[in-house]
């Protein structure tokens, strides 16, 4: 029986050596990170930036590939065909909650197919206005709406879809007040128009938005995220506006592993991606683009994405919007 005991116990040692020199030449493969969106953007930005620091901290040669198409969901459609093994990466976010909703074909559930690392970034969103524009806050706005001084007052976004356009469709629908969206294929035709007071008023990234306010082209009524922009600090959050109590809309970037990879694995990969993001270099060139480092651990990211995806869906619901 003894003798029994000691060659069972033998074998299992054999084999854990046999797996960790597995692990070990797996380790020495560089990692894929997946990026939804074309080279030179801000996605790709905060993609490279972070990959260049976890390939530092992990040992490990991390490779950005660039799946532009379907708002990101060919990239997670790539990352879903690999194996659960951790060595592809997928930096999803909004979109990754959102597409699925409001277009059938696009088949993903990221609370079931893809397990969170954690947070890296947030990017707010600005409610804008021509310099020419009366209005100076979005409650002097909404007032005057309510009021019917101007009918079909119109809003610009980058497109259907998009979370600029669900920020204009939640302070319609919950301040109850006429607002014509109209969708554009970019942030600088939009720049243009709200210059040239074609357009009453539009959402814009912060990062795109800055310049124009800093020059006084633009007035800045509202912000999308939880906290109020460093750069314009006396623009209230849209969660301190009456009505919209709690409320907060960031567009926000997370690192993402396909469901069923190892749990020591993507332990490891948050401990490093938490640790990138406490770089003061890499939150300094962040931050210079308009991009706010906001850090989640997996879970807490998991529970950030709850309220959102509900909130989401509510916007998506009251105003109708599809991409069928």
């Amino acid at each position: 029986m003894n003798m029994k005991r000691r060659r069972f116990s033998l074998a299992v040692l054999a084999g854990a050596v046999a797996g960790s020199g597995a692990a070990h030449a797996q380790s020495d493969k560089p990692l894929l990170l997946v990026v939804g969106y074309a080279a030179g953007g801000s996605a790709d930005l905060v993609a490279r930036a972070v990959g260049a620091e976890l390939s530092r901290l992990l040992g490990r040669q991390v490779l950005i590939e660039n799946v532009s198409g379907a708002s990101g969901m060919l990239a997670a459609q790539k990352v879903l065909s690999a194996p659960a093994d951790g060595q592809t990466l997928y930096m999803g976010g909004t979109d990754t909650v959102l597409v699925p909703m409001i277009n059938a074909k696009a088949r993903l559930d990221w609370d079931k197919d893809l397990l969170p690392v954690g947070r890296m970034t947030t990017v707010p969103m600005i409610f804008a206005v021509p310099r020419s524009s009366p209005y100076s806050t979005l409650s002097e706005l909404i007032a005057a709406l309510r009021k019917g001084v101007r009918a079909n007052f119109s809003y610009g976004t980058p497109g259907v879809g998009t979370m600029q356009h669900l920020y204009g469709s939640l302070i319609g629908a919950r301040a109850r007040v006429p607002l014509q969206h109209i969708p554009y294929r970019g942030g600088a035709p939009i720049t243009n128009d709200l210059v040239g007071e074609v357009l009453d008023s539009a959402v814009l990234v912060a990062s795109t938005a800055m310049p124009f306010l800093k020059d006084g082209r633009i007035k800045a009524l509202s912000v999308s995220d939880t906290q109020r922009v460093s750069q314009l600090p006396e623009v209230r959050r849209i969660g301190e506006e009456e009505g919209f109590s709690g409320l907060a809309l960031p567009l926000w970037q997370g690192l993402f592993v396909k469901a069923g990879t190892p749990a020591i694995t993507v332990a490891a990969y948050e401990k490093a991606l938490l640790e990138a993001l406490a770089q003061p270099a890499l939150r300094s060139k962040l931050q210079e683009s308009g991009i706010t480092v906001a850090p989640m651990k997996g879970s807490e990211l998991k529970a950030f994405i709850g309220p959102q995806a509900a909130l989401y869906r509510d916007i998506v619901q009251t105003s109708k919007i599809s991409l069928d």
